[in-house]
């Protein structure tokens, strides 16, 4: 195109040749720096990224907590053996990195060795346990630059295609909290309105739908409101010591092919447990009133440490539960983007 303009600039002849020239020129130059800006905005990132999600990892098999417990404790480095085979692009940590007491002498060697390995790709989520030190200061001087804002606790960024928005679920820690008007809730609101992105994840640590013995999380509910109001695809969270993964659901827990489908992955090693009486208001059978029965996903796993495997593509989306032990992936699917 360029090549044509020229040319007929030349055949002008003369000084309004010239003039015509140098203007045909820096018009082009105009139109080709702004046709890369637009391509670039529209294609930035590759076409499909790995993602590896899973919270609740790291415990010292030497602390008291933990000593002499059963073999499905401390199962962290078989986890990250997993994690680390997947060659993630990310890692996207649901928060509660490391038991029982988060110092940085234990993050250096014990959740060093294992998903320390992927520290360089580590989107850290803030979790409870994090908060043991305060301020959570180990574990942000631990991730250093990973963490985009060390003192809210929540952030956007791109990851391939996909815009990721990081959410702070410790509500009593987070300044002005999770609810509706708070800060939080008003920024993530102005930044999903404004992402130019077609596919969003969403990460915290607290679930806000779970059948698993902690339960469904109300702290959460205007944030999952304000993801379902922007037509967000996807939210992830650990918390709860088990794998599920629910159906799209709108904010009052009913199934709505344009709902948030959320993925529970506490699975990271620290431990597993299937609800027993007493959790979430069960009686001595392990049974919930009928008025409190839990919403439940479209599958459960209790009896598994592992790590959910997400490929992130242009419009769409697939995921795999890889458990530590087992050949066959437990869970898998695909989905579109909105």
């Amino acid at each position: 195109m360029i090549g044509n303009m020229v040319r007929r600039a030349r055949l002008a002849g003369g000084a309004l040749g010239r003039r015509r020239l140098v203007s045909i020129v820096a018009l082009a130059v105009v139109l080709l720096v702004a046709a890369a800006a637009l391509l670039s905005r529209c294609s930035s990132g590759p076409d499909t990224v790995r993602v590896a999600a899973v919270g609740d990892m790291a415990c010292d098999p030497d602390d008291p907590d933990f000593a002499g417990g059963a073999n499905d404790h401390c199962r962290h480095r078989q986890v990250s053996d997993l994690a680390v085979a997947l060659r993630p692009d990310a890692l996207l940590g649901l928060g509660d990195f490391q038991y029982e007491m988060p110092t940085m002498d234990a993050y250096r060697n014990v959740y060093g060795p294992s998903f320390g390995r992927l520290l360089s790709r580590t989107v850290p989520v803030f979790g409870n346990q994090e908060y043991k030190v305060q301020d959570a200061n180990s574990f942000t001087a631990y991730f250093g630059k990973q963490v985009k804002d060390p003192v809210l606790g929540y952030w956007s960024q791109e990851i391939g295609r996909w815009h990721l928005v990081v959410l702070n679920s410790n509500c009593a820690a987070v300044a002005g909290g999770c609810g509706q008007g708070s800060p939080q809730q008003t920024w993530l609101a102005d930044d999903l309105k404004n992402t130019g992105r077609r596919c969003v994840i969403a990460a915290w640590h607290h679930p806000r739908w779970s059948s698993g013995i902690a339960g469904s999380d109300t702290r959460t509910a205007d944030l999952y409101r304000t993801l379902y109001e922007n037509r967000v695809e996807i939210v992830v969270s650990g918390h709860d010591a088990d794998y599920e993964r629910f159906a799209p659901l709108n904010p009052d827990g009913k199934a709505d092919p344009l709902g948030v489908r959320q993925y529970v992955v506490g699975t990271g090693g620290q431990a597993h447990y299937r609800p027993g009486p007493g959790d979430g208001g069960r009686d001595e059978n392990g049974r919930l009133p009928a008025s409190a029965a839990p919403i439940t996903g479209e599958f459960v796993d209790f009896d598994h440490h592992g790590v959910l495997d997400l490929e992130l593509g242009p419009d769409s989306w697939s995921w795999s539960f890889h458990a530590v032990g087992v050949g066959e992936a437990l869970d898998k699917g695909e989905a579109s983007c909105f």
